[in-house]
């Protein structure tokens, strides 16, 4: 655990410490992390609601599209030891809304 935690510390773009968190330790695909808005986290229940997915099209265009199966659709807990890194990540990237 403290490896992964490492690794997103060195990342050069301080943004992408939250993707990284996020995908080790609530397992969601790529696309599925790379879609996520701000209200598909809630930090009270420790909770990422996954709703879309972003998929690379043929000619290289990324489009928001909902995920392949009926059960991409759901709703992952968060461990507690991320929510640290969250909460800094919402207060310092994202707005409000």
């Amino acid at each position: 655990m403290t490896q992964v935690f490492e690794l997103a510390d060195k990342m050069a773009d301080g943004r992408f410490r939250a993707l990284i968190l996020l995908a080790t330790f609530a397992s969601l695909r790529w696309g599925e992390v790379i879609a996520l808005r701000r209200s598909d986290i809630d930090i009270e229940a420790r909770t990422v609601r996954v709703r879309e997915q972003l998929i690379e099209l043929d000619g290289g265009d990324m489009v928001l599209a909902p995920p392949k199966s009926r059960a991409g659709k759901r709703t992952v807990s968060i461990p507690s030891a991320i929510v640290p890194a969250l909460v800094d990540h919402l207060d310092q990237f994202t707005g409000t809304g």
